[in-house]
C-alpha cells in the first residue's frame, strides 16, 4: 500500500484488507524561524501563547531564476503550563519545531468586517538552537 511505503506511522492507521484509514489525522510539523518574541495575552480567565514561524522553499522560475518564498504560520499555545515558558524563550530569529493541529476560525473585527483566521494549535514544541549561536 502505498500509504504505508511514505509513512510508517500509516502501518498502525491504515487496514491493510480494505485500504481504508481508521483513524483521521490533522497534524502539522513546522521547522522554522520565530517572525516575532511570543506574546502571551489572557482569554476568559486562560492565558494563550501566540507567534509566527517562518518556513522557505527554493524553486526555479520559467526562466531559471532561482526564486525564495516565505511562508508565515501563526502558532497558539493554550497550554497553562507550557506557556510560560514559551512567553520567556520563543524570541525573534529562533530556529524551533512546532507540531500541532490545524485549526481555522473566524471573527468579527472591530471594523465589522468578518475575518478567517488559520493557525496551528500547539502540541509539542522543542526549540533548535537561537540565531546568536547560527
Amino acid at each position: 500500500m502505498l500509504l504505508t511505503r511514505i509513512n510508517p506511522v500509516a502501518k498502525r492507521i491504515a487496514t491493510p484488507a480494505l485500504g481504508s484509514v481508521r483513524t483521521l489525522v490533522n497534524k502539522a510539523t513546522i521547522i522554522g524561524r520565530v517572525g516575532q518574541d511570543a506574546e502571551m495575552n489572557t482569554h476568559a480567565d486562560r492565558t494563550v501563547v501566540h507567534f509566527s514561524v517562518a518556513t522557505s522553499e527554493n524553486h526555479k522560475d520559467t526562466e531559471g531564476n532561482l526564486v525564495k518564498t516565505t511562508h508565515w504560520h501563526r502558532v497558539v499555545s493554550w497550554n497553562q503550563r507550557q506557556n510560560a515558558y514559551l512567553h520567556d524563550r520563543v524570541k525573534k530569529g529562533d530556529l524551533v519545531y512546532v507540531e500541532g493541529a490545524i485549526h481555522y476560525r473566524s471573527y468579527t473585527a472591530k471594523d465589522g468586517t468578518e475575518k478567517s483566521l488559520t493557525e496551528i494549535a500547539l502540541r509539542n514544541f522543542q526549540a533548535l538552537s537561537p540565531k546568536d549561536q547560527q
